[in-house]
């Protein structure tokens, strides 16, 4: 960014950007936050993500959703680390794989995002998917009503 114009045309973008995502105008939220993507801003990477994902405005595309979560998730975008977990846990964009799940999960967990601590206390008080715990489900049980 050389000058604080394109500074602030950005950031006006951004805003207009994610209030049309947020009242779920996704054909304008997309317009307007394709460009900062491919320019690498998190949170454009994330909401596109979404839509992605979701087919919210657009055809349906996983492992492009996947692909932006990642993005996102690498410039420390909290939710995008719960997203992927999401998407490993589901097979959604993603060949199912529980133990990425966890590991995704437990990423987020870090930000203090209480669901993904949920997430993980479910896995381990099921048991279907990882070896049944229930320690370790209260744990995290514990942890999520803590930050929430």
């Amino acid at each position: 960014m050389s000058n604080s114009n394109e500074t602030d045309a950005f950031s006006a973008d951004l805003h207009s950007g994610i209030a049309a995502f947020d009242s779920k105008n996704f054909s304008m939220a997309y317009q307007l936050l394709a460009p900062l993507a491919a320019q690498g801003d998190a949170e454009s990477l994330w909401r596109l993500g979404m839509m992605q994902m979701n087919g919210l405005g657009m055809v349906e595309n996983q492992p492009l959703g996947l692909e932006n979560f990642i993005q996102a998730a690498e410039q420390g975008h909290a939710f995008a680390h719960h997203m992927i977990g999401v998407a490993y846990m589901s097979g959604e964009g993603a060949e199912k794989d529980i133990n990425k799940a966890i590991e995704w999960f437990e990423k987020a967990a870090d930000f203090g995002l209480p669901g993904a601590m949920y997430a993980l206390g479910m896995l381990f008080e099921d048991g279907k998917e990882v070896p049944k715990d229930t320690e370790k489900a209260q744990a995290w049980y514990a942890k999520a009503e803590k930050v929430s």
